[in-house]
């Protein structure tokens, strides 16, 4: 998850660098952008998926009891392993992306260097001040996202420790707080991924070859 949200600030100021090179290398390579900006979008999607998956077999382990309470402790050991499993593949992504700000970087400075006409330039540095803000506001939301995460994934590791030696009712008591306190954490990850996602798809779709949608 953390590195999801890294690999998509890498994305946003990629995009802040680069989008000149973009309208240089034509329409197919705005459209690719876009297109990679809505996978990303996606993979937020999963990854909020998954902690509703993960805080809902917490859960189900405060009303379990016996047998079925090893099984449900079982399951949120499970879930926690995706969870970390979707920020390895995510970290793979991030370092893609990496290079591809280096590439499209060389190429932006590479086809700017060629516009002669004033005009022309100022046109450019226009657009680029047009999409700044919304490249601001992914920042934002994710990166107050990937901050609410680091605590949120800890609590939930601790308490996945917690209860490999002490999973009974008075264990479960004694968790409630920070049971409590997860399911808290989890909303506010959520709403942020879930903003993150918005701005993402306004700036896809800003730069999607025949631009946004007009206004209704």
């Amino acid at each position: 998850m953390k590195a999801i949200v890294k690999a998509c600030l890498t994305l946003a100021l990629m995009l802040a660098l680069a989008l000149p090179a973009f309208a240089a290398s034509g329409a197919d390579a705005a459209d690719k952008v876009a297109t990679k900006m809505l996978d990303f979008d996606k993979a937020l999607g999963q990854a909020s998926a998954q902690i509703d998956a993960t805080l809902a077999s917490m859960n189900a382990m405060s009303t379990a009891s016996g047998p079925d309470l090893a099984n449900k402790y079982k399951d949120f050991g499970k879930q926690l392993k995706k969870m970390d499993d979707m920020a390895n593949k995510a970290k793979a992504q991030s370092q893609k992306s990496a290079q591809q700000r280096e590439d499209y970087l060389k190429a932006w400075q590479d086809s700017q260097s060629k516009i002669q006409n004033e005009q022309l330039k100022a046109a450019s540095e226009a657009r680029r001040s047009e999409l700044m803000p919304k490249i601001e506001a992914i920042k934002t939301s994710l990166g107050a996202a990937k901050d609410a995460y680091t605590p949120f994934v800890q609590d939930l590791k601790d308490l996945n420790t917690y209860f490999a030696n002490n999973l009974t009712p008075q264990g479960m008591a004694g968790a409630a707080d920070l049971m409590g306190k997860c399911n808290a954490a989890g909303t506010d990850v959520k709403s942020n991924i879930a903003k993150g996602q918005e701005a993402i798809k306004d700036l896809a779709s800003s730069i999607k070859p025949g631009g946004a949608a007009p206004a209704k």
